[in-house]
């Protein structure tokens, strides 16, 4: 489902020739084929470009890439930093995570009328976590063995993510604009800037439920935090590329990356997956419990984890938000958005954490 206006292909096909030719000046007879967009989505515009390049001496290269530009127009966050998703990516592969090290980061608009990465692109499979992934598609018809193997490797790739020492990682200068007041606890700054997201998606016309649920969030704030951790900020099972034996080929989307306790990614984890469980009325027979999946983390972190209900509510109410944005946007296209603004699923999970 797209929401943002995609862009003119053949526009960006002759803005990266442009590009190309900047980027390398003593490469001759570079060749872009017409490009592909897999699929559009709720955010930043994902393209698929292949280039051949002649080197010289009957030697030639070809390069299989992916674009990943910010929306064109309105999209579902205020504001979209590209160069600093790629530095984390470059700063997470360098760690040994399997984060997509971008072949280039360009910050610059004139070519392509936005800021851009340039990806390698990574074999595997994803699961289309918009549609019912518990019931149909490769990963429901997987052997549970299978499926419980691609479980326990997300697990292992968020808690590496959280054991990371992202100070030393440069990890808060990369994310500085997004960490704006966190020299205060990390959660107070996350529930002050989640307060502005909200009042700015939701155009004043957000359920009651996520201003309750924003004073509920601060007035139960875990005190002392947990020690803070690097964050992937979308966990979930869409967010990964899967190789032929359930391995995680890569993990993908890092424009909710911040700083805060790990217990911030779990939550959200979890909160995701239920509902989809609720959707789908019914688990894969291959995953875990809640349970053991938050047993197994905690082994992987190294620590207990703790007020996970707090968590869960927070992660909720992030879910809710990004959700009641994404209603504004279709009923602005005069898209019906009622699956959203009457039935959001986030509604009644709010509401049950909280007590309301």
């Amino acid at each position: 489902m797209g929401i943002s206006r995609p862009r003119d292909l053949d526009a960006l096909r002759d803005g990266l020739t442009r590009w190309l030719a900047h980027w390398r000046p003593t490469a001759r007879g570079v060749d872009v084929a017409p490009l592909v967009r897999p699929s559009t989505g709720l955010s930043s515009e994902t393209i698929l470009v292949e280039v051949d390049w002649d080197l010289g001496g009957d030697r030639t290269v070809h390069d299989s890439w992916v674009l990943r530009l910010p929306p064109e127009d309105e999209g579902l966050f205020p504001s979209y930093d590209i160069g600093a998703q790629g530095r984390l990516q470059h700063a997470l592969s360098g760690a040994g995570v399997r984060a997509v090290d971008p072949v280039a980061i360009e910050d610059d608009p004139v070519f392509l009328g936005a800021p851009f990465l340039v990806m390698p692109r990574v074999g595997g499979r994803v699961v289309q976590a918009e549609q019912p992934y518990l019931r149909a598609g490769w990963l429901a018809g997987s052997s549970a063995p299978e499926q419980a193997r691609l479980q326990g490797a997300l697990v292992d790739a968020l808690a590496a993510i959280h054991r990371l020492d992202w100070e030393g990682l440069g990890c808060g200068a990369i994310l500085g604009a997004r960490l704006a007041g966190h020299g205060r606890a990390h959660l107070e700054a996350e529930l002050d800037y989640w307060d502005r997201y909200l009042a700015w998606a939701g155009e004043g016309g957000a359920p009651a439920v996520f201003a309750d649920g924003l004073a509920w969030c601060r007035a139960h704030r875990p005190d002392p935090e947990p020690p803070p951790s690097l964050l992937w900020g979308d966990v979930q099972l869409g967010n990964v590329l899967v190789d032929d034996t359930m391995a995680i080929a890569a993990v993908l989307d890092f424009e909710m990356a911040t700083i805060g306790p790990a217990e911030v990614d779990l939550a959200w984890l979890l909160v995701l997956h239920d509902m989809a469980v609720d959707r789908c009325g019914g688990d894969l027979p291959g995953f875990a419990s809640r349970a053991a999946t938050v047993d197994a983390y905690q082994a992987r972190l190294g620590r207990p984890v703790a007020d996970l209900r707090w968590y869960e509510a927070f992660a909720a109410l992030r879910s809710g938000a990004i959700l009641v944005r994404a209603a504004r946007l279709l009923a602005r296209m005069g898209i019906d958005d009622s699956w959203l603004t009457q039935h959001n699923p986030t509604v009644e999970l709010l509401g049950a954490l909280i007590g309301a």
